[in-house]
């Protein structure tokens, strides 16, 4: 009976393992805090307890924050969910504390993170700067990280690319050529973020030589707008995303529409998020 007993607690594991590992990856771009809203109700101020709420009851394994100024954005979420998060993130702007961050938070209990960074989509990527005919400073902040339960590995790459086709253009070819430096042992590979375009816009065609869009590929899946602009349906637009790498199974893609502390629209993008299977 002893002999069946250790055998169980082998084999067990090893079932769960072949039975592959689910995880909830979310992207939200939470509109920044220094705008002054038409609506005073949609101000970071009245809000920001919303948005940390639809974290709580959500709960992402990870999740890739886009439009959150370090100070007072970034650093409320991570200070403030610090007892289940571990976190990476710094300013877009100088690299530490200044301006917007790209930045992710990942359940403790469930990930490691092995190593990340961030770099710039510019022509100098490893300091904060501006290029490719782009306005403002574009960042990627991104991570290897290990399942816990599984012992499974991937790559995460978190991003908000920029207002022309040619900074998109550009920063896609930076990011996979990125990807696959980091990854040299090719892990499963996932790429969030507010890509400020649709997805059949063709400066993201090279992702579809690797990747695809898990809204276009889950067999739960929506088509609905994720900018929605505070309520304006004409200037609604799909733009925010997550690219998996072929093979990785995609179980459920959503576009997360329900009001949260007591807010219709906690930001003026709707969260967006996948179940992933490793």
């Amino acid at each position: 009976m002893k002999r069946y007993f250790w055998l169980i607690l082998i084999v067990l594991p090893m079932l769960a393992s072949c039975g592959g590992q689910k995880l909830l990856v979310m992207s939200f771009n939470v509109r920044q805090s220094h705008v002054r809203e038409a609506e005073p109700s949609n101000n970071w101020s009245e809000r920001s307890g919303a948005c940390l709420e639809m974290l709580q009851v959500r709960r992402p394994d990870l999740v890739g924050l886009q439009e959150a100024q370090f100070k007072g954005q970034w650093s409320f979420f991570r200070d403030t969910l610090a007892a289940e998060y571990g976190s990476l993130g710094i300013g877009r702007d100088d690299g530490r504390e200044k301006g917007e961050s790209t930045g992710f938070l990942y359940r403790k209990d469930v990930l490691t993170l092995l190593d990340g960074g961030t770099f710039w989509l510019s022509e100098t990527p490893e300091e904060p700067s501006v290029s490719f005919d782009e306005k403002y400073a574009r960042s990627v902040t991104w991570g290897i990280f290990q399942v816990r339960k599984s012992g499974h590995k991937f790559i995460y790459m978190n991003t908000h690319l920029g207002l022309t086709d040619l900074s998109r253009r550009e920063g896609i070819k930076l990011i996979l050529t990125r990807m696959a430096e980091y990854n040299p042992e090719g892990f499963p590979a996932m790429l969030s973020g507010d890509f400020n375009t649709n997805s059949a816009n063709g400066a993201l065609d090279p992702l579809r030589e690797t990747m695809v869009d898990s809204r276009e590929v889950a067999p739960k899946t929506d088509h609905l707008a994720t900018y929605n602009a505070w309520g304006n349906e004409k200037k609604a637009w799909t733009i925010d995303h997550i690219w998996l790498t072929k093979g990785l199974k995609c179980l459920e893609y959503r576009t997360d529409t329900t009001p949260y502390g007591g807010h219709e629209l906690i930001s003026d993008h709707f969260p967006v998020s996948v179940i992933v299977k490793l």
